[in-house]
């Protein structure tokens, strides 16, 4: 404990004496306080400064404050003009200049008046707040920041409510990673499986707007889906040419330099993008060690396992889209992606031992994994049709998706130095294929009545089929062989309804499925007769929202998902190792998870606050079956489980001057499970701070620090962190180069002060054993790395997105 404070006492003195410092350094800025005609102060009013020598594009913008105060930083010095106007207000303009010796310009009360000729004359220009609150959603508006234009998309992520990123580019939606990742209103399995990646290479001047969908419902189509993560891309296109971003990461752990590049480019009426990277993981990176002791509580004896192992593994993603706008009520759009990754390289060994409760040793044996074939292949695509209609907001969209899915593991373990062992196979192979297809078709209306009411309406047909081969080999005794095909039919209807009433905000939703089910056994080593189903689920959603102000929220939602269990759960085929048997279930049903919520948020100029609460109750939970037959363990699937979650997590972040700002996004809960056999319940809590100081000569610090605690994850398991390795933390300096900032370039230092490794330690009961499982990462926590990032062209333009597409989120387990 001693050793966790001094490295806290030492992580904090480094960011405070980063803030210390950007204090110390001099600010060239413009401030002032606006006030109305009666001495009241004008908040919200839009300040923009402009270069004497263009006056077009702001050089600073912002708002005044909820005192009416401004305080704009300026990018050099020179002379400008200052703009101030308001809704129903003259539009006040100064003109001032600043220099090294005189850094600050400060108008003290400016006062604007009321326009006169308001009903003829009036000009209404505000300023588009960052943030914006929806019922259902939070959105930062990328596209108003002027840090944008030489910015990454993972950059600016980091100013998003309720959006944490660490170090190594991690993303966390509201304390967790357990989120889907959309592009302008669908999945995106490459965002998804590489965000770190490409969003260190996408630029933030391609997307318009960031939204965090707190309580999808029957419109996203969000099954099983907690929260999801929107990019919204900038629909907007000027100019012809070629844009892009180009990046590479590299650090003390891995000497290898990891691409990424983003390019766009529109021809006439067509825009498309290219994106593509790779990423590769060494030796040291994937090295473990692991023991594990089991005890059987009818025999007393006990099970020793240890081990280690590594490999390397390199995976690579892409993706194309384009759209076509011939007219003003016409888009088409085409989307394909891929992601590939494979494993070479593996390989692990250990030794197992069975002693008594006296610790005579019953039997013992050594073990080599090897993994002749391991990998992984996603192909994605999609195309939408969007029709707009002469009214204002109606659209019909059209969609088809075809995503596919091809694995193959290939796995041996031999056996060796046996004593008194029962089993008589000498080795293990594994030979295993899966396939996975899935085509969906989907459409949607959506239109507007009047300014107050909104109604969404859509089907949606999903066609989905997964097929697996399995071969067990038992060297010296022979092999095991089964295939099994398992097919979903789903059709869908949803209707949305929204309607806003003064400070009121309500919306209801409805979506029922129908699916048909069905298993075939085309080969197989036991019993397993085919089988089908049908099941009827209906899925509402309710939210209610009222605003205190322009800046207070209050909310309470309501809404119902479900997760269709995917092929590894379905697949009845057995695994056998000396000490364990499993195998999947092909009976089991969706999951249903009822949540409810209530959040507060306050967003203000200088000011954000978020507190939410949130509970969750699943009564036919997929749960592990597990039991202990003659020391030997053996676990199936069932919806057998309860659940009972309860969530809380509070965003703060404070704008405390032009230059530094600090944020605290912490979250935490408790969890109960419970099926016939066992019941586990705990508390858990997952804390992150970032304090972010400019600094001259175009340099940006900030530090970081987070700590994640363990968990329950069953009504058998929980989780906890040893050794401080639940802690984290990072300093990272970034600094922009060239003209327009073209060039930047991070430097990032994490856990340098410790702990090198995690460890955490997996324990385990049922009601005939107990299980300690100990897991030591390798020494990598420890990082020190650099990512060069550079922009080139000046294209305006971006892929056009209909307003609606295909989401499939309600499938648990589509890899095997």
């Amino acid at each position: 404990m001693e050793t966790t404070t001094r490295k806290l006492s030492f992580l904090l003195s480094i960011i405070f004496l980063l803030i210390a410092t950007g204090h110390i350094s001099a600010q060239l800025k413009v401030t002032g306080e606006v006030t109305d005609s009666v001495g009241e102060p004008e908040i919200y009013a839009t300040v923009r400064i402009y270069s004497t020598i263009d006056s077009v594009k702001p050089v600073s913008l912002g708002v005044t404050d909820d005192l009416g105060k401004f305080s704009q930083v300026l990018p050099g010095a020179g002379k400008f003009r200052l703009t101030i106007s308001s809704v129903g207000k003259q539009t006040l303009e100064r003109e001032f200049d600043v220099t090294a010796a005189a850094p600050v310009m400060d108008f003290g009360t400016l006062t604007i008046l009321e326009n006169k000729n308001e009903l003829s004359e009036v000009e209404v220009v505000a300023q588009r707040p960052l943030v914006s609150r929806e019922i259902d959603r939070i959105g930062y508006d990328v596209k108003a920041d002027p840090e944008a234009q030489s910015n990454t998309l993972q950059e600016m992520l980091r100013k998003v409510p309720l959006v944490t990123v660490e170090a190594d580019g991690t993303i966390k939606v509201k304390g967790s990673t357990n989120f889907k990742i959309y592009k302008n209103g669908r999945p995106n399995n490459s965002f998804t499986k590489n965000a770190k990646d490409i969003f260190a290479a996408i630029p933030a001047s391609s997307i318009k707007k960031i939204e965090v969908i707190t309580d999808p419902g029957a419109r996203e189509d969000a099954e099983g889906v907690g929260a999801i993560l929107n990019i919204v891309t900038d629909s907007e296109t000027s100019m012809r040419g070629v844009t892009g971003t180009a990046s590479a990461w590299i650090d003390n752990n891995n000497l290898e330099p990891l691409p990424n590049v983003y390019l766009t480019s529109q021809i006439d009426k067509v825009t498309f993008s290219v994106y593509g990277g790779e990423s590769y993981s060494n030796r040291k990176e994937s090295r473990r060690s692991n023991e594990q002791t089991d005890i059987y509580l009818e025999s007393g004896n006990r099970l020793f396992s240890s081990g280690q192992s590594d490999s390397k593994s390199r995976s690579g993603w892409g993706g194309i889209e384009a759209s076509w706008e011939p007219d003003t009520l016409n888009l088409l759009t085409l989307e394909a992606q891929g992601w590939i990754w494979g494993q070479h390289g593996f390989d692990g060994w250990g030794h197992t031992s069975l002693s008594d409760s006296q610790g005579t040793e019953l039997y013992s044996y050594s073990r080599h994994n090897t993994y002749p074939a391991n990998n992984y292949f996603d192909l994605d695509g999609s195309a939408n049709y969007q029709r707009s209609t002469r009214r204002k907001g109606e659209t019909i969209t059209l969609s088809y998706r075809l995503s596919t899915t091809r694995q193959h593991t290939n796995s041996l373990t031999e056996y060796s130095d046996k004593v008194n062992c029962a089993f008589p196979y000498s080795a293990i192979g594994n030979n295993s294929r899966l396939t996975f297809t899935e085509q969906t078709g989907q459409a949607d209306w959506s239109r507007p009545y009047g300014a107050k009411h909104k109604l969404d309406v859509g089907a949606k047909a999903i066609f989905r089929r997964n097929h697996s081969t399995t071969l067990q080999d038992y060297r010296d005794v022979g092999s095991d062989e089964t295939e099994f095909t398992h097919q979903t039919t789903v059709a869908a209807l949803y209707g949305d309804y929204r309607v806003v009433l003064g400070k009121w905000n309500l919306r209801a939703g409805i979506r029922y499925e129908y699916s048909y089910l069905s298993a075939k056994f085309l080969r197989q080593g036991g019993d397993h007769p085919d089988f089908s189903a049908k099941l009827n689920d209906w899925v509402p959603s309710a939210g209610v929202s009222f605003n205190i102000s322009d800046a207070i929220t209050l909310k309470a939602s309501y809404n119902r998902n479900i997760r269709r269990p995917g092929i590894n759960y379905l697949d009845p085929s057995v695994n056998l190792t000396p000490t364990t048997v499993s195998y999947g279930n092909p009976d089991l049903e969706s999951e249903v998870y009822n949540n409810v919520s209530a959040e507060m948020s306050m967003y203000t100029n200088k000011f954000n606050l978020s507190f939410y609460l949130g509970g969750t109750v699943v009564n036919n939970a997929l749960s592990e079956k597990k039991w202990v037959e003659n020391d030997i363990t053996y676990s199936t699937y069932g919806n057998i489980g309860r659940q009972r979650s309860f969530t809380t997590w509070v965003y703060a972040q404070w704008s405390i001057t032009d230059k530094t700002s600090v944020m605290l996004n912490m979250s935490a809960g408790y969890n109960r499970y419970r099926n016939p056999d066992m019941a586990r319940g705990g508390w858990w809590w997952n804390p992150f701070m970032r304090a972010t100081q400019k600094l001259p000569w175009k340099l940006e610090a900030a530090g970081s620090m987070w700590y994640w605690s363990g968990a329950i994850s069953s009504p058998y398991s929980e989780m906890k962190m040893l050794d401080g390795s639940g802690l984290g933390y990072e300093i990272t300096l970034n600094r922009k180069f060239l003209k327009d900032d073209r060039l930047t370039v991070t430097l990032v230092a994490s856990n340098f002060a410790g702990p090198a490794r995690q460890k955490f330690l997996m324990t385990t009961d049922t009601p005939t054993s107990r299980s300690e499982y100990l897991n030591i990462s390798p020494a990598t926590r420890q990082r020190f790395g650099m990512r060069v990032t550079y922009r080139f062209g000046s294209l305006n333009a971006s892929v056009k997105k209909t307003a609606a597409s295909i989401t499939n989120d309600d499938l648990q387990g589509r890899k095997k």
